[in-house]
Order: C-alpha cells, then sequence, then structure tokens
C-alpha cells in the first residue's frame, strides 16, 4: 500500500514512460475546481526536490481564473474598479501615465500567474538604476 503525502505536499506518480510527475494545487476557480502546476524528471528524488521549490515559490499564493489575466489588463482593471473612487482625477492620471511609462513596457505583457517575486525584484532593480 502507498504512503500518504501530507497536506499540501503535493501529489507524485510514474508515469507511463518511466518519468516521475507531481503536481500541486496553486489556487482554485470560481466553481470550485483546483487550479494545477505539473512538474516531471527523470527520477522521484529530483522530482520531489523540483516539487519542493515549486511549493515553495507559490507559498501563500492562491491563483484564481484572473491568474490568466496579463499585469495590463489587471492593472487597468484595478485602476477603474478599485482607485478611481478614492482618488482625485490627476492623481489617477499620474498613476496612469507612471505605470505605462516604467511597469507595462517591462511587465505588461507577462501573465499574473507568471510573475514571481525574483522577476519583480529583478524589475526594481532594473528601473532604479
Amino acid at each position: 500500500m502507498a504512503k500518504r503525502r501530507p497536506s499540501g505536499d503535493g501529489m507524485v506518480r510514474k508515469r507511463e514512460d518511466g518519468r516521475w510527475e507531481g503536481r500541486i494545487v496553486v489556487g482554485h476557480k470560481k466553481n470550485g475546481d483546483s487550479i494545477f502546476r505539473y512538474i516531471s524528471a527523470p527520477t522521484q528524488k529530483e522530482l520531489s526536490v523540483k516539487l519542493r521549490q515549486l511549493t515553495e515559490a507559490y507559498k501563500g499564493v492562491d491563483l484564481t481564473e484572473e491568474s490568466n489575466m496579463s499585469l495590463s489588463v489587471w492593472l487597468d482593471k484595478w485602476l477603474d474598479k478599485y482607485m478611481a473612487a478614492t482618488l482625485r482625477p490627476t492623481t489617477l492620471n499620474g498613476y496612469r501615465r507612471s505605470l505605462e511609462l516604467h511597469v507595462k513596457p517591462y511587465l505588461g505583457n507577462k501573465t499574473l500567474s507568471k510573475i514571481t517575486l525574483l522577476g519583480f525584484l529583478l524589475f526594481l532593480c532594473g528601473v532604479g538604476t
């Protein structure tokens, strides 16, 4: 009988082609279905290392279906839906201009689920110089 993995540790299985596959739950859709991220490796030991890294990368993150939209689209939605009611028009325009000039050219076309802390920190270092 196979041993159960602790909750939140992901799933590990050996595929028919001999490679090992792992998956973790990184969020949920509006209907409650899970959103998974998959990885594979030639050996179970390598998969365990990769799975641990993937789990750490998504720790504290709960993705939704909106995670597939680009950062540019999300920023526009954020400004229009949440910030427009609380900011003066000139401040809102200043935010839009700053995002158009400094953020969207570098990160605007990336999907929300693909933006990592490391990628964001590298972006900040590049802008700060």
